[in-house]
């Protein structure tokens, strides 16, 4: 399935700088990149739902990529496609072990009172990209990722929390909303790598 080239996408804010994130300007071009290409974002995004529901969860690295390697075509005015979504799958193992690493420092961090999973996650936000698109060793990905993220760590720590909350506000709407606001959230949180470090 294929759609039109996206829309042109918005500058960085010019407000923004080396050491601040722009969240809202991260969650309204992630909004806008979605609402340009629903067909592969919402149905991509509801096929690898299931697929790593059957997989127990074990495959957010690959899912993560896929959607990230999506918002970078959208960014650069390329024709999405619904297979883009599977793009994780292509360099599998390095992109599987960095969603299993994120993952588990996310759950674990969350099952101590909240906080310390969403200050994992703000610290490992660009983990998964930085294996994915720049072939970086696993190591050197957690250090790259922890060192941007410490310039400015209490905003990275509301940015992961602000998107995780637009991924998942669609379970309020009987589960059926997160087709369409899983991929939001995610698409701001790859439209905040590909301005920092991408």
């Amino acid at each position: 399935m294929e759609n039109d080239k996206s829309e042109p996408v918005e500058k960085p804010s010019p407000n923004q700088t080396e050491d601040s994130l722009d969240m809202g300007f991260y969650l309204k071009e992630g909004f806008n990149i979605v609402k340009a290409n629903p067909v592969p974002f919402i149905l991509g995004n509801l096929v690898l739902l299931i697929i790593n529901s059957i997989a127990m969860g074990l495959l957010v690295g690959p899912w993560y990529a896929g959607m990230y390697h999506m918002v970078r075509k959208a960014r650069n005015g390329e024709i999405i496609e619904f297979g883009d979504a599977f793009w994780g799958f292509n360099n599998f193992i390095p992109i599987f072990v960095a969603g299993l690493i994120f993952s588990f420092c996310v759950g674990i961090g969350a099952c101590l009172c909240l906080v310390p999973g969403l200050i994992g996650g703000g610290i490992l936000l660009y983990l998964i990209p930085l294996v994915a698109f720049k072939g970086e060793e696993l190591s050197s990905a957690v250090t790259n990722s922890k060192n941007e993220a410490m310039k400015s760590l209490v905003s990275h720590t509301l940015f992961f929390l602000l998107a995780s909350i637009v991924a998942s506000i669609g379970f309020i709407l009987c589960g059926v909303g997160v087709i369409f606001t899983f991929p939001v959230g995610i698409a701001a949180m790859a439209v905040c790598y590909e301005d920092r470090l991408g």
